[in-house]
């Protein structure tokens, strides 16, 4: 099997029918990319065939789109479906209401990866205009919320038996996942160049997700990785 340089991984569902905007927003910055060596993995848990039908449209026929229907619901367990499917040296995560902020993003994740894991730099946009700059770094409080990386889509990992997104979360799975990645190969590479645009907007999970089951999520991850700490919290 022809080896892939690159895998950009895109797990996808209805989005409040907003699923072929984002998409086809996000396909079209594929197709100018300077990077060709690369695949488009798309695990799809639409109900509807949306996705289906744009990823064999004529219009993207020059991308090489490996497409999956997957049955299981939820932001982890369709990423993960996304990432056990790629066949890249590389895996780029890319969230489908984001995109690449520039037609060299994909070469600069390639020239820039090292190690194991790769964080960029990124910009937000709420469908009117590009704002808020983020340039990310690592902090030992992540694994309480202190997301000081970004969106998932600000990463690359080397697909060499990749970690998986613990499926028991949605609001703070980025945050659990870094940690988990610090953990097991120390702090990222980081490149403080806007690779990747965020959308921002009413479909964000902090924006649906209600208070219970974000407070649901943080003391997971604080009974996860700081046991002691959640127990003083508790009698607090």
């Amino acid at each position: 099997m022809e080896k892939i340089k690159l895998s950009v991984c895109i797990p996808t569902y209805e989005m409040h029918g907003q699923a072929k905007n984002m998409l086809t927003r996000s396909f079209d910055v594929l197709k100018k990319q300077t990077l060709k060596d690369f695949e488009v993995v798309i695990s799809d848990n639409s109900e509807d065939d949306v996705v289906k039908n744009l990823c064999a449209s004529p219009l993207y026929q020059t991308l090489n789109i490996n497409y999956f229907k997957n049955p299981r619901k939820g932001l982890a367990q369709n990423s993960n479906e996304a990432i056990k499917n790629a066949k890249g040296e590389i895996i780029k995560i890319l969230y489908m209401d984001d995109y690449l902020a520039n037609d060299n993003s994909l070469q600069k994740v390639v020239d820039n990866f090292t190690d194991h894991w790769l964080i960029t730099a990124c910009e937000h946009a709420d469908g009117i205009k590009r704002y808020n700059p983020h340039y990310p770094k690592y902090n030992s409080q992540i694994y309480r919320g202190k997301n000081t990386i970004g969106a998932p889509s600000v990463l690359s990992i080397k697909n060499e038996n990749p970690l998986l997104f613990d499926e028991n979360m949605t609001w703070l799975l980025d945050c659990d996942y870094y940690k988990r990645m610090y953990d097991k190969y120390g702090e990222p590479k980081i490149l403080n160049e806007i690779n990747v645009v965020i959308g921002t907007g009413k479909h964000q999970m902090t924006n649906i997700l209600s208070y219970y089951a974000k407070k649901k999520e943080y003391f997971y991850l604080l009974k996860k990785y700081r046991p002691g700490l959640l127990y003083w919290l508790k009698l607090w």
